[in-house]
């Protein structure tokens, strides 16, 4: 088999398969061509099947001698008609590398690489391709995926032969499939007869004689005469084929002879042997009568264009012979396929007949409408009372609803918080199980329905790279996210839907599969929950419960006077009140400290305990137990994955977990949005955006399952980062927590608040509003005071070179406001914070810095609550963005009246924040703090040459080598880290394991998922875990837009910006475990790699 292999191989094929043609063609010029075909006859031994006996019914036998026939006529076709060898004929080397560039590329449009491989070498390795690609090709660029390629030119495709000599099986079927299909696609026929072929030189001049000889007749007469009787299985459509193309050079050798020489100097006469009339049985048809009867073959109706083009070209060759019209001949000569005027008139008629038969069916489809029409309007006349009585009655109902809905969302349906609330857009959701494909209605007391997903940690979003983070998290209290986000829990879905119970048994039948299959490598672990999407293979470790939205009404008289008595000072007092009763409770009689301005001007009234309920409560949601069982599920995997521990469903940090994958996922989303100049709303994919609804609504209904006891607890912590007097033990300072996190976490946990003993009740529509939009704003006001704070430890000297447009702020509102709110700070830090600073650049930090985390809250209300956002969110617009998020959120687009608006509430608040000895530690430059915005993450810059790498590489020593061992150097694209790879001296021991540089250097980078590129063979690497990896395809391209995997090819490299872009947002998109997934099922080898090591 190999031996076969290497025969026709491109490396070994110039010395072996295309010598034995030229010995063929050697043989042919020396000897008789009838005594050539009777040998080759009898090598194939099929001298047989050519005589007039009756022919076997073995069925074996016909097909062996079928398969022999197409073998002989190819080889005669290949001796007759390859003729591009110096020697042969008269062409050039070029000319032999131009044709077969022309055959490849006539297959398909291929890389410069491939054509590379696939064109034999000299004696120096070079192939010739640069000097004459240009001549016959044209370069596309690549797009961000795949390579660039060559097309062939328009005029080069009339060089293509069907049946050229270096074409395998599958490269002629598929290049005949594409040229006949572009030939289609133009409107012409589909025929493919040979290009004329160059004359051969002297020596093999009498080759061509094989083709007009008595014995080559009488088996192109043989076989057609076969195929037009229709009584024997002696012939196949591949052998009609290779017998018109053998007519086809016939009759063009002799066309080409004739416009060279006189007709009396031609001795090339196969026009008369193929038109002649035998005398006996054998040959009384002649090959021209077979081609017209072969037209009529309704199983050779794919050759019917060939046959017409073959008739055609003789009736050239016999105005040829004749010399009647020279100047029809030259005209015939000069096309592509010298038709005749017959088969132009025949084409303008079957042209004619389409037309009339398209108006003749326009015409008919006018009539049927205007009978319609006709009917329509005879039942109108004929039900006029009933008809008009309808409209009118349809029409009231119309202005009735219309003017309601006017009057009742005027102002209010674009604002998510607040009395103002816009109604929520709670749809019918109807989804179908992708595995029994039966639809069902999401309801809260239905089965559950669930989402594929996909939770993992990341440091997508970390501002700093070089903290150590914890591997196991037994101590760590997941309740405060820094504001440097060091590592988050991200939770990402494929968007596809599963009855819980069709998920459970599919999981099952997964898990008894591959414990069946031992020695067969798993992709994916079993034992941790892992499993492939059912239909889109995408790598899942748990899924998320669809939880219905529950729609909320706001009476607007209720919400008005309501908001007469329910201000943020009335509001905390009783929070405090309520708050202070359950630790009183809690903590049996033991003595409690309350907030200084509890009891301020309340009486007694404040101390109320029930006082929270008076504003008005509703009876907490029920859950089906199929649903609460697939909430309790997905929590724990969450608690699971993102603090790297044992599954446990009773531990208190469960709904911690819960809120903080819910918040960083929302971070992640919107940094991937900004990044991408997306905008907020609209442009989430559809996975993106099933898999967020998901995510809040569990997020929310998460509470139900844990005791409401330790949620109040978890609320107290977060809110003795707002409300200083709730000083709890580690509760950390203003400037050592990120408040988005506090935000969901307050908004998520808030409703615990309502539980009673004896009933378990929650907030209704306008107690939700209100403490929506109280705690909203207290966030606000906290994160506002973070972002000045933080932005003096930098200096705001050096922030306003940053931003020169700032000072179009300077006699605006904003920045007096600003002024005044920095006269503050300035009192209550004791002087550390400058109170000169100009107000236009504090009012210019604040509403940067601030952008994210509205943006952030936008998205978090607008999947909790389901209020439709502003027009001006769906675009891309700076200062339209900020107007449209303040009037969505319920705030003034001057911040700073956040705090007039509440001082006497917020004064003592802000004292206690400046006051903080980390605030003043910071302004002091003792620490420094997070700025605001925080950059926006990327990969890390690299060379536009890859030879500026490859220098970094070779001077690069491995730190804990002293030798001068050859290493394997590794970049890091997340932080720039170079690594010494596969080697022994650079491996460590982590938790007793002895992991490779790589992969150690993962855990702390990317928590285990990261992202290197291999500099001296030019490949990236992502590694997931210490069992996973892949191979990615590098940013590096040529100058054909290829890469170049292991430095083989040796071409110049330079960086590829897209691709790059594109490894970015696989990064950003949290799609490398799903990446590493789908190459390990599709490519098997690296199975046996020790990933652990690298």
């Amino acid at each position: 088999i190999s031996q076969v292999f290497y025969y026709q191989d491109v490396k070994c094929r110039e010395e072996m398969y295309d010598k034995d043609i030229i010995m063929l063609q050697i043989g042919a010029s020396l000897m008789d061509p009838d005594q050539f075909l009777l040998l080759i006859l009898q090598r194939y031994e099929l001298a047989d099947a050519f005589k007039k006996i009756k022919p076997t019914k073995d069925q074996d036998l016909i097909k062996q001698c079928n398969v022999l026939i197409e073998e002989m006529l190819q080889i005669l076709i290949y001796v007759v008609g390859e003729r591009y060898v110096p020697g042969v004929s008269n062409v050039t080397k070029e000319d032999v590398i131009m044709r077969e560039i022309i055959h490849l590329l006539c297959i398909e449009p291929m890389a410069h690489s491939a054509i590379t491989k696939s064109l034999p070498e000299n004696e120096n390795n070079e192939t010739g391709l640069e000097n004459v690609i240009d001549k016959v090709a044209t370069f596309k660029k690549p797009g961000v995926s795949g390579h660039g390629v060559y097309e062939l030119k328009d005029e080069c495709l009339k060089e293509f032969n069907m049946f050229f000599y270096h074409y395998t099986k599958t490269q002629h079927s598929k290049a005949e499939h594409t040229q006949k299909k572009r030939r289609k696609q133009e409107n012409r026929d589909e025929a493919l007869p040979p290009p004329p072929p160059p004359g051969f030189s002297p020596a093999f001049s009498n080759v061509v004689r094989i083709l007009n000889c008595d014995v080559m007749m009488h088996i192109l007469r043989t076989i057609l005469q076969r195929a037009v009787e229709l009584e024997t299985h002696l012939w196949t459509e591949a052998m009609i084929q290779m017998v018109l193309h053998l007519l086809s050079l016939g009759l063009l050798e002799e066309k080409q002879q004739l416009q060279k020489s006189p007709e009396e100097e031609v001795t090339f006469d196969f026009y008369h042997k193929a038109t002649r009339m035998g005398s006996s049985a054998l040959n009384a048809v002649n090959v021209l009568m077979l081609l017209e009867k072969l037209k009529r073959v309704p199983q050779l109706e794919a050759q019917k264009d060939t046959v017409n083009w073959i008739l055609q070209m003789f009736d050239t060759v016999k105005r040829l012979r004749e010399k009647t019209s020279l100047t029809t001949v030259a005209a015939t000569s000069g096309s592509e396929a010298t038709k005749g005027d017959e088969t132009q008139s025949t084409q303008d008629k079957e042209k004619a007949e389409r037309k009339r038969k398209a108006e003749a069916a326009r015409l008919h489809r006018q009539k049927i409408m205007a009978q319609m029409s006709a009917l329509q309007r005879n039942f109108i006349e004929t039900h006029k009372l009933l008809y008009e009585n309808t409209l009118e009655a349809q029409g009231k109902e119309d202005a009735i609803m219309e003017e309601e809905s006017m009057s009742s969302a005027i102002d209010y349906s674009r604002i998510a918080l607040g009395p103002k609330r816009g109604p929520s857009v709670a749809e019918k959701e109807v989804l179908t199980c992708i595995l029994c494909q039966e639809e069902q209605e999401v309801k809260l007391e239905s089965a559950a329905m669930v989402l594929s997903a996909c939770v993992q940690k990341s440091t997508a979003l970390t501002q700093n790279r070089s903290r150590v983070l914890e591997l196991s998290g037994d101590t760590l209290d997941p309740l405060f996210m820094h504001p440097d986000l060091p590592c988050g829990t991200h939770t990402g879905s494929c968007g596809h839907v599963m009855h819980a119970a069709c998920w459970q048994k599919y999981f099952e039948a997964m898990q008894l599969n591959f414990r069946q299959r031992l020695h067969v490598e798993q992709i994916f672990d079993l034992e941790n929950g892992e499993y492939l999407c059912p239909l889109c293979k995408s790598l899942c470790n748990t899924v998320i419960p669809v939880v219905p939205l529950q729609a909320q009404k706001i009476n607007s008289e209720d919400a008005e006077a309501v908001a007469q008595i329910l201000s943020l000072a009335r509001w905390l007092e009783i929070i405090i009140v309520r708050i202070s009763g359950y630790s009183v409770k809690n903590a049996k009689g033991e003595k409690q400290n309350l907030p200084a301005f509890a009891n301020k001007g309340m009486g007694n009234s404040a101390l109320e305990f029930h006082s929270i309920l008076s504003f008005g409560v509703q009876s907490s949601a029920k859950y089906s137990s199929s649903i609460k069982e697939m909430l309790i599920l997905f929590a724990t995997t969450i608690y699971r994955v993102g603090l790297k521990v044992a599954p446990n469903e009773a531990d208190y940090r469960i709904p911690m977990m819960t809120w903080s994958t819910c918040a960083f996922t929302i971070q992640c989303i919107e940094n991937l949005l900004e990044t991408e100049g997306k905008p907020l709303f609209g442009s989430l994919q559809n996975r993106q955006h099933s898999g967020l609804k998901a995510l809040v609504q569990f997020a929310a209904a998460q509470r139900t399952t844990s005791p409401q006891v330790l949620i109040q607890k978890h609320l107290i912590r977060l809110l003795g980062v707002l409300l200083p007097n709730f000083k709890v033990e580690d509760t950390p300072s203003l400037l050592e927590v990120d408040m988005f996190h506090i935000l969901v976490g307050v908004v998520l946990s808030f409703p615990s608040l309502y539980w009673e003993d004896a009933v378990d009740l929650q907030p209704s529509s306008i107690s939700s509003a209100y403490n929506h939009l109280y705690l909203f704003h207290l966030t606000t006001l906290a994160h506002i005071t973070q972002i000045v704070v933080s932005s003096a430890t930098v200096g705001f000297i050096f922030l306003c070179a940053e931003s020169p447009t700032a000072r179009s702020y300077e006699n605006s509102e904003e920045a007096r406001s600003a002024q005044s709110f920095c006269r503050e700070v300035c009192q209550y830090t004791s002087g550390c914070f400058s109170q000169d600073i100009p107000g236009w650049l504090v009012w210019d930090c604040v509403k940067k810095g601030i952008m994210p985390y509205l943006r952030c809250a936008a998205l978090f209300f607008h999947y909790l609550l389901g209020v439709s956002p502003p027009e001006e969110l769906l675009e891309v617009s700076e200062e339209g963005q900020f107007k449209a998020l303040c009037s969505y959120l319920s705030l003034p687009t001057n911040l700073f009246l956040l705090f007039q608006e509440y001082w006497d509430t917020v004064n003592p608040l802000l004292q206690r924040w400046c006051a903080d000895p980390v605030v003043l530690s910071c302004l002091k430059g003792k620490s420094i703090a997070i700025r605001y915005p925080r950059k926006r993450n990327s990969l890390i810059e690299l060379p536009e040459d890859y030879s500026s790498l490859l220098n970094q590489a070779s001077q690069f020593r491995c730190p804990r080598s002293s030798d001068d061992e050859q290493k394997h150097p590794v970049l890091c694209l997340f932080c720039g880290a170079m690594l010494c790879s596969q080697n022994t001296c650079c491996q460590e021991l982590v938790n007793g394991e002895e992991l490779g540089a790589c992969t150690s250097h993962a855990l702390q980078c990317g928590a285990g998922v990261c992202m290197f590129l291999k500099i001296r063979e030019c490949k990236v690497v992502l590694i997931e875990g210490k069992t996973r990896g892949c191979l990615y395809p590098a940013p590096y391209l040529d100058e054909y837009g290829e890469t170049d995997p292991g430095l083989k090819r040796g071409n110049p490299l330079h960086l590829c910006r897209e691709r790059y872009r594109k490894l970015h947002l696989l990064w950003q998109q949290h799609c490398i475990i799903e990446e590493i997934a789908r190459s390990q099922e599709t490519n098997q080898i690296f199975f046996g790699f020790n990933w652990q090591l690298l």
